[in-house]
């Protein structure tokens, strides 16, 4: 058993499971190289440490990362419009403090129960900072109706410095020119679970500049 920066990871052949932060996660995935379940381990960290993310996937062929939010209450066609110009808003506003250029897409998709919310984003401009402020937004803007992991009882107080530092290292191996494969992490009742898609070439979707 090796140690990785979101704890003990144990091989069980096409699946490993992690503990992170007192939470059970599920990797489903053949013979992870060394690197791959170092990001794997970081990620699962990400997730935990931001309960308000749904899912999230990193596309390394694209260069991109979506995380999407699950709101328990039916949005509109107009609603969906304005919480994504919202978005844009905001995410134009804090890349224009940092002096940066980027993309960002926001999809929406509603029945008559739920809604999620898709933020695209591309991995060369997006931060941990960046990441805080959505999580934030969608706080502010949609209170109990937004969907949030519970925090495992058995680690309430994690050092926040800590965590802050395993988002950050897992932005940046997000954004390694190594990992091939498009990585897909979400919630199912109180695991994460995280698995690998072959790499696929699609035409680059189009997103507001």
């Amino acid at each position: 058993m090796r140690e990785r920066p979101g704890g003990p990871v144990r091989n069980r052949g096409t699946t490993q499971t992690h503990v992170v932060q007192g939470q059970k996660v599920i990797v489903m995935s053949a013979r992870l190289p060394a690197e791959n379940s170092d990001t794997v381990s970081l990620v699962c960290a990400l997730l935990v440490r931001y309960p308000e993310i749904a899912s999230m996937r990193s596309t390394p062929g694209e260069g991109t990362v979506r995380f999407s939010f699950a709101v328990t209450q039916r949005l509109t066609v107009k609603s969906q419009r304005a919480i994504a110009d919202e978005i844009e808003s905001h995410v134009d506003g804090f890349l224009a403090l940092t002096g940066e250029g980027g993309e960002v897409q926001v999809d929406c998709e509603s029945d008559r129960a739920m809604s999620f919310v898709h933020v695209t984003r591309d991995l060369e401009t997006f931060t941990k900072d960046e990441l805080a402020m959505l999580t934030s937004l969608f706080a502010g803007r949609f209170g109990a109706a937004l969907v949030r992991n519970a925090v495992p009882e058995e680690h309430p107080d994690e050092d926040p410095l800590l965590q802050e530092e395993l988002v950050e290292s897992a932005i940046e191996a997000l954004r390694d020119p190594a990992l091939s494969k498009s990585l897909v992490g979400f919630r199912e009742e109180k695991r994460v679970l995280v698995y690998f898609l072959k790499s696929q070439k699609k035409a680059k979707a189009s997103a507001r500049r």
